[in-house]
């Protein structure tokens, strides 16, 4: 579900999440967006009781408190740093290489770590072979952005539809057998279909766009 733009290093990018109804009927929510009257109708729409929120890294997370306060039983998890940027985040999970018990029936997850400056909760639903990411991978429309945040989303190799793994995220990430190893886990669930916050979906299948955007992990 898409929700209104923020702006993000002087570009304007939308808000996606990403909304799973778990076996046992509850909602699992992903990146959370603007709770507005038109996401309250989609929730309805959908039905069930949202049972877990997640902020997927440490940038993913504006939203969280009025999703709690409209869902005061949800669990919460978060990416561990993001306890540490936002101290007054409380009674939060951190997010591990492990699925929590609440979704792990449907639901898998991997940190796809080896970059100090960031590092992103991947997650795997396993009825559809979806493979959920965030900011991982980026593949916006330019048109309407300023040329100064234009040039830097090219430099990153973000710009539809040429999108991808942003640039400076490959070049921080220095501990390459951290992220093999997440990515060896990302492969083994055989993902169909990859969906991300920020852009225009690929049209290639998954196991292609696996093959193409991390080659400099080889």
């Amino acid at each position: 579900i898409d929700g209104p733009d923020v702006v993000f290093a002087g570009a304007p990018m939308n808000t996606r999440m990403t909304i799973v109804k778990l076996s046992d009927g509850g909602l699992w929510v992903h990146s959370p967006i603007a709770y507005t009257e038109d996401t309250k109708a989609a929730l309805r729409k959908i039905g069930g009781e949202v049972t877990a929120l997640v902020a997927p890294n440490k940038y993913h997370y504006l939203y969280l408190e009025p999703w709690r306060a409209a869902h005061p039983n949800a669990q919460v998890f978060a990416e561990s740093s993001l306890r540490t940027k936002v101290p007054e985040l409380v009674k939060i999970e951190a997010l591990t290489n492990a699925a929590p018990q609440l979704y792990s029936l449907d639901i898998d997850q991997v940190i796809f770590a080896g970059n100090r400056f960031f590092q992103e909760a991947v997650f795997f639903h396993k009825p559809s072979k979806t493979l959920v990411l965030t900011d991982l991978m980026i593949n916006l429309r330019t048109d309407a952005i300023p040329w100064l945040p234009k040039l830097l989303l090219r430099f990153e190799g973000a710009v539809y539809p040429n999108g991808g793994v942003p640039r400076l995220f490959r070049l921080l990430t220095r501990d390459k057998r951290a992220a093999q190893t997440a990515l060896a886990k990302i492969r083994g669930w055989s993902p169909e279909r990859v969906l991300f916050c920020h852009g225009e979906p690929f049209t290639r299948s998954a196991q292609e766009i696996l093959d193409e955007q991390f080659a400099w992990l080889s």
